[in-house]
């Protein structure tokens, strides 16, 4: 709250009236009804009933339902590392139904340690999200500090806050292993931090499940609360409304996604994401050109890992099968923004999957390594930084053993080098130096998607309008409007070297992922967005399992609910829209440097293209506060003290 903003002070609605006592309304299909408080400091455990019907029709689950409650709960001048953080992780009426491909998904929110100013957002899938609603519950708010390194377990009625001594200072791997052993039941599954999550590095994540990490610096709010980890297990299934027609629902939707299966052979040749447009990060973003980066990828043998119920076999695990490394082994998620992490150092093939799994079990978010240390490269390269400060390392480009040593070093925050890189970019780039800071990449502070988005419009409009950490919030390149949407919207194609219709593009599509994702589902699902029943398919889903009579108007709704959300909490923690295009590292805005985009930039249409997607989805183009008539069309009235109400500079 400003001087100038009288009464803009977070409105508080009574715990009594967001956790009914007493259900007035009867619980949807899909929810198992409760979430579960957990406050570190006293080790109290507090069951509260889920919100009436109502709430859950405007936002679902997901980002939507767990912001809206840390809205509530958070106080105004909490610090994103302090005593008072708080996390609310939540999943979606879809998540653990089995019955639908991508119904897997856990979303945390928390003020991010990354940006400080921003919303933090954490996502992840895999089997754990589906074993905290078979012990029974919807989500988690985790509060105040424990008094000694702890792991929370969750069985069913059975909560505990135990001793994390055996497994503090293991990597995440040894972690998950071992508190397997400890709790006594193979099924257990478990969400863990590492080694750089200890160290309060800012962008540690939560790894879980071996090939699932969820980002955006939730690792250092489990850290700075000496939470090791979550285990949980159970034998409950969320209810459903219509189990025959989710079972219909289900099967169109896979129908869908088919063609989108990932094979073995994709594994074994391809060298990342960025193929698919014909672009890499490489040398601290200085080249884009792909190689050689696959060689002996062929050599090795892949094991596809699905998530729960779902097909699209995204998660792979590997056994290197030539090289330095032969024998070894490594489990991977879907993105691969790790492979351009390490691309981005000057290194290929085998190494980037050994180097991969050294991350994860560290468990430090790869684009924020990938940023600063390829700062440090560069100014290795350029006579800006010197052995004095890099313990006697040579941070030449490609140089496996000097990355190796880094990851060790920024986890730990071993050393002036290491302490900075797990600061991340900017702060290591004001302490170099010189003309550093023009080097960098990132956006408000955080890492982009460690993936070479500058020659696409749209993605490009995703990093830099998100909150400013590795996960954008949903958007994409959709060059046309998607079929299921023939109704209402009927565009494109467009032209992928021209700004005009991109912002309309990347509205929608946010809407739809958010909606996808706030029904508990992940965004990998609806892949294919303009195949014809693929969000058809996904509404049907949803309301077979609630019961309710949802129209994809009504999910766009949803979608454009948790933007606004999003939006109002970056406010009161001194976020405007203006800073997605003035706090941004130069280099991610620089004209691509070579192949076959060389010369195409963003640069040349900002601000006007990031105002232009505020002003379609109902905000002001330099505040990014929602606009009354959009809380008023959407159900937010509540918010309005965060209204913009005049054109303010």
């Amino acid at each position: 709250m400003t001087a100038e903003e009288p009464g803009m002070a977070q409105q508080v609605m009574a715990a009594d009236d967001l956790f009914p006592a007493t259900r007035k309304t009867p619980l949807p299909g899909g929810y198992m009804g409760r979430i579960l408080r957990v406050n570190l400091s006293t080790e109290n455990f507090e069951v509260l009933p889920l919100p009436e019907e109502p709430l859950l029709k405007k936002l679902w689950g997901g980002q939507a339902l767990a912001l809206y409650i840390l809205l509530r709960e958070l106080a105004a001048d909490a610090q994103p590392l302090g005593p008072d953080a708080k996390v609310v992780m939540m999943t979606g009426p879809l998540t653990a139904t089995g019955l639908t491909p991508g119904g897997t998904k856990m979303c945390a929110v928390f003020l991010s340690p990354i940006t400080g100013y921003t919303l933090g957002r954490a996502a992840t899938s895999g089997f754990w999200p589906m074993a905290l609603r078979a012990a029974g519950y919807d989500g988690l708010i985790l509060e105040g500090v424990a008094r000694r390194p702890s792991y929370l377990y969750i069985d069913e009625e059975r909560v505990e806050l135990r001793d994390a001594s055996p497994v503090w200072g293991l990597g995440t791997r040894d972690t998950e292993n071992r508190l397997r052993e400890l709790v006594g039941h193979r099924d257990a599954r478990v969400a863990c931090i590492g080694p750089a999550g200890e160290h309060v590095v800012p962008a540690a994540m939560l790894v879980n499940d071996y090939n699932h990490n969820a980002a955006h610096g939730l690792g250092a709010l489990f850290g700075s609360k000496k939470l090791k980890a979550i285990v949980a297990r159970g034998t409950r299934r969320p209810p459903l409304h219509d189990k025959k027609a989710l079972i219909d629902a289900g099967r169109r939707w896979r129908k869908v996604l088919e063609p989108t299966v990932y094979t073995v052979q994709q594994r074994l040749k391809s060298p990342g994401y960025g193929g698919l447009w014909g672009a890499i990060t490489r040398n601290n973003w200085r080249s884009t050109v792909i190689t050689d980066e696959a060689r002996g990828f062929d050599q090795n043998r892949v094991t596809l890992r699905p998530c729960f119920q779902c097909q699209r076999l995204c998660p792979w695990d590997v056994e290197i099968g030539e090289g330095p490394h032969k024998g070894k082994g490594g489990h991977f998620n879907a993105g691969s923004e790790w492979m351009d992490t390490f691309y981005n150092l000057g290194l290929k093939g085998n190494d980037v999957l050994q180097l991969t799994e050294r991350i994860n079990d560290l468990g430090i978010e790869c684009g924020h390594f990938a940023n600063a240390a390829g700062l440090a490269f560069e100014a290795w390269e350029k006579g800006l930084l010197q052995a004095d400060r890099t313990q006697g390392l040579v941070l030449q480009w490609g140089n496996h053993a000097s990355v190796e040593r880094l990851l060790e070093q920024c986890a730990r925050r071993e050393g002036w080098l290491g302490n900075l890189l797990a600061e991340g970019v900017e702060p290591l780039a004001k302490a170099l130096g010189g003309d550093a800071p023009q080097w960098a990449v990132h956006t408000k502070g955080g890492s982009p998607a460690q993936h070479d988005w500058r020659p696409r419009i749209s993605d490009m409009l995703d990093n830099l309008t998100g909150s400013g950490g590795m996960k954008s919030q949903g958007g994409g390149s959709y060059a046309v409007s998607p079929r299921d949407l023939a109704n209402t919207e009927q565009w494109g194609p467009l032209d992928p070297a021209l700004p005009e219709g991109w912002a309309r593009s990347q509205m929608l599509a946010e809407q739809l992922k958010q909606a996808c994702g706030l029904m508990g589902c992940c965004w990998f699902a609806l892949i294919d967005i303009n195949a014809e029943d693929a969000l058809n398919s996904m509404m049907d889903s949803l309301n077979a399992t609630t019961g309710w009579n949802m129209t994809l108007e009504d999910a766009r709704a949803a979608g454009h609910r948790s933007m606004i959300l999003q939006s109002i909490f970056g406010a009161q923690h001194g976020w405007r829209a203006e800073h997605d295009w003035k706090h941004v590292g130069p280099r991610f805005l620089e004209p691509v440097p070579d192949g076959k985009y060389q010369g195409f930039t963003i640069a040349r249409w900002l601000p006007d293209i990031v105002q232009e997607y505020y002003r379609l989805s109902g905000r002001h183009e330099l505040s990014g506060r929602p606009l009354p008539g959009t809380l008023e069309r959407l159900g937010l009235e509540e918010f309005a003290a965060w209204a913009e109400r005049e054109a303010r500079p």
